[in-house]
């Protein structure tokens, strides 16, 4: 072959990896740490939630809400907790067990409804964005600090992830309760999603712009999404990727607590990794008298911690209050 076909196959290979590697994908997220003013009083607080939610339309019962320990007099009290839903989800996810959590502390308890989640959009979270993600977490943080002294924050699934990202950056998150935490998607194929022109590829293999559950419950639209944009899978990805990582779990000391659906390697959480979130608890930095995790072999769902999927509500509530009772209360400076 001459020289100079070479040089042209060869420009053409180079052509073809740079197109390839500069194709499009998520962006990367600035997680910085500018949280928006806290409000002044409970009751200003209240408002900015109420004013958010206002201008959405959303779907009933998904609302942000805060469930006061008073709601004659809405005061402020020691430790507010912090329920971050899952992916897709509401904060039904985490009911009953948030509020035996509030009830258990004596703790207000502020309800969120993160980013393009819960509204009645035709194809849901097309809009998604890991940052946008990241910035309404910080300002439901700025209304918690009003609520109450020492915040702790209790996710599910993908808000558990949030709530590990939260912990790393912020001393005044107290404590972390983990249900199901999504460090890695059960998903061989998934990494692809992230990647330079994974969306479009998932598209082509998928034939479609979205993925679609096949739950049968009709309750389950009320509070899921039973479908959305394949963006946010992409973005979900992401954000896994560059968060959910050993630098960020070794700066979390604080309290923790870790369910998860486990009764052997046939029957356990088929929706994340069970194998990631025990080596991330392995990798945080809590003194190991202050963390405890806790298989929860009779729950048979991904979602431990909702009367409408879980197994057995009792053993979460169980676990929680001796995570409550013998870490947290003990503790008490």
């Amino acid at each position: 072959m001459k020289r100079g076909t070479k040089y042209f196959f060869a420009g053409i290979l180079l052509t073809f990896a740079l197109v390839l590697f500069l194709g499009p994908k998520p962006e990367t997220p600035l997680y910085h740490t500018f949280v928006p003013k806290t409000p002044k009083t409970t009751l200003e607080a209240e408002a900015i939630l109420t004013a958010r939610e206002s201008n959405l339309s959303i779907k009933p019962k998904n609302e942000a809400s805060i469930v006061w320990v008073c709601d004659s007099s809405k005061a402020r009290t020691r430790q507010v907790l912090v329920y971050l839903h899952g992916f897709g989800a509401s904060h039904e996810e985490g009911n009953p067990v948030h509020r035996h959590v509030a009830d258990r502390v004596g703790a207000n308890l502020l309800l969120t409804r993160l980013y393009d989640h819960g509204l009645t959009d035709t194809l849901p979270m097309q809009h998604f964005s890991v940052q946008k993600f990241w910035d309404d977490a910080l300002e439901y943080l700025s209304i918690a600090r009003a609520l109450g002294d020492e915040i702790i924050l209790m996710g599910t699934s993908t808000g558990a992830s949030l709530a590990l990202l939260m912990a790393s950056h912020f001393d005044d998150v107290n404590a972390i309760i983990l249900l199901s935490p999504n460090i890695r998607v059960n998903d061989p194929n998934i990494w692809i999603m992230n990647q330079p022109w994974g969306l479009q590829l998932g598209r082509a293999i998928t034939g479609s712009n979205k993925t679609i559950s096949d739950h049968p419950a009709e309750w389950y639209d009320k509070y899921w999404y039973r479908q959305y944009s394949l963006n946010a899978v992409a973005e979900l990805q992401q954000f896994l990727k560059i968060a959910m990582k050993p630098t960020v779990f070794k700066r979390v000391f604080q309290p923790a607590l870790m369910l998860y659906y486990y009764k052997n390697e046939q029957e356990k959480d088929d929706v994340v990794r069970v194998d990631a979130m025990l080596k991330m608890f392995d990798e945080l930095s809590t003194p190991s008298h202050l963390k405890l995790k806790q298989a929860i072999p009779e729950a048979a769902d991904h979602v431990i911690g909702c009367h409408l999927r879980s197994g057995d509500i009792d053993a979460v509530k169980l676990a929680l209050e001796v995570f409550i009772d013998d870490i947290l209360n003990a503790n008490v400076d």
